[in-house]
């Protein structure tokens, strides 16, 4: 039996349907065609063959047409104030709509069917570009969700990622915001209902200028990993990747906000290098994190004195594989393993009788704190374990964040 067949059939013994039910029926066919064009035109020519009768469809109970209009008009108000150039459309069916539809499908088995769902989004998709005049893409700036069932179209906003490293210059900044104390991550008027506290922490820092500029609704720093509170992040800088939640705006200037941020924060925190990135960069940064090599500069300080010959000893043992066991300090949050990183190179400088100065180059991930101080066993080798005396990090400053392609020392 072909598909006109089928379908006058349905429509004979179950009843009218509405262009958009009766296009999802023969939705395979003349592709070049949308669905609701395809079911426009049959409801003619079945409405002059069969007696169907009047009535509400028998799929979509005419929900469909009853608010397609209306909702399309919500989503273009919604979307007056939002920078966008690229649209999506989405939808929501009661579920007695797909109920029906699923009944017809099993009753009658239309070899060209679409779903109703498939058929909307289609054409919604058509509407929208029509209305907007911004292209359709899967990847796009905004998605309409057209909500069927609560008669309500919500706007999904993409978020806007930028690319850039931080240096932080003064002890005592975290990376990330703190959990506010008041609401306990709730959000309040405290922490502006965002359960988060932005001051003093460079995601705050950076991202409260970020999120003032593109009107967005909150932001997430993702970091090639993170240095402690009180250690100073320079050179040229820690990868970051920004990412800007529901933005009202999405191409800005990123010289000027660089020059915002750095104005505001002068002598605390600066970024270089902002650039638009995107997911993908997301995650190849956090990926690539443990195999980055960083450059450390530490401050040490030992129980005794230190002769220049220890020193040399020092620089020549420390030298290669290092096993660490997670430190006390980070156990808490951390997974209690043994990892395996690599020290490539230690060149140190006296201060003082029991002071130096060490530069440390070593793989990513390597706790440099308890390289120094050993950790009661569970970083092996280390500077105590080397020089057979107590010795601890006063000052960690982290020099360069390396890819595979920078030498240095």
């Amino acid at each position: 039996m072909d598909d006109f067949s089928i379908v006058s059939r349905i429509v004979r013994e179950r009843g009218p349907l509405c262009p958009y039910c009766l296009g999802s029926l023969v939705g395979t066919l003349l592709k070049e065609f949308p669905n609701y064009v395809k079911g426009l035109s049959l409801s003619f020519i079945l409405d002059r063959l069969v007696s169907s009768g009047k009535g509400a469809c028998i799929i979509c109970s005419d929900t469909i047409s009853e608010n397609i209009e209306y909702l399309l008009e919500k989503a273009l108000n919604k979307l007056e104030n939002i920078e966008y150039y690229s649209i999506k459309a989405g939808v929501i069916l009661p579920p007695d709509i797909i109920e029906k539809e699923d009944r017809i499908r099993a009753s009658y088995n239309p070899p060209n069917m679409e779903s109703v769902k498939v058929t909307l989004i289609k054409w919604l998709d058509l509407l929208l570009s029509a209305k907007t005049g911004r292209h359709v893409s899967k990847e796009a700036d905004v998605e309409v969700i057209f909500d069927f069932s609560l008669k309500d179209a919500l706007i999904k906003v993409a978020p806007v990622f930028v690319y850039g490293r931080y240096r932080k210059l003064e002890r005592g900044i975290s990376q990330s915001r703190r959990i506010c104390q008041h609401c306990n991550g709730q959000g309040c008027e405290k922490c502006n209902w965002t359960g988060k506290i932005a001051e003093g922490s460079v995601e705050g820092m950076i991202g409260e200028v970020i999120k003032e500029a593109f009107v967005s609704e909150d932001y997430v720093l993702h970091a090639a990993g993170r240095e402690d509170v009180d250690a100073r992040m320079l050179g040229m800088g820690r990868p970051f990747v920004m990412e800007i939640i529901s933005p009202k705006k999405r191409r800005l200037d990123l010289e000027e906000i660089s020059k915002r941020i750095n104005d505001r924060w002068k002598g605390k925190i600066e970024v270089i290098g902002l650039r638009y990135s995107n997911r993908k960069e997301v995650a190849k940064i956090k990926e690539g994190s443990p195999f980055v090599r960083k450059l450390y500069r530490a401050l040490v300080e030992v129980e005794g004195d230190i002769s220049d010959d220890e020193l040399e000893k020092l620089e020549s043992s420390l030298r290669g594989i290092i096993k660490q066991r997670t430190p006390q300090r980070v156990a808490w949050r951390r997974a209690d393993i043994v990892r395996t990183k690599k020290v490539y190179d230690v060149k140190t400088m006296r201060i003082g009788k029991n002071i130096f100065e060490m530069r440390v180059l070593c793989d990513g991930g390597l706790y440099v704190k308890e390289l120094i101080s050993g950790d009661d066993g569970r970083t092996t080798p280390s500077v105590s374990e080397i020089l057979g005396k107590k010795s601890f990090c006063r000052e960690l400053d982290v020099l360069e964040v390396l890819d595979n392609s920078q030498q240095v020392m």
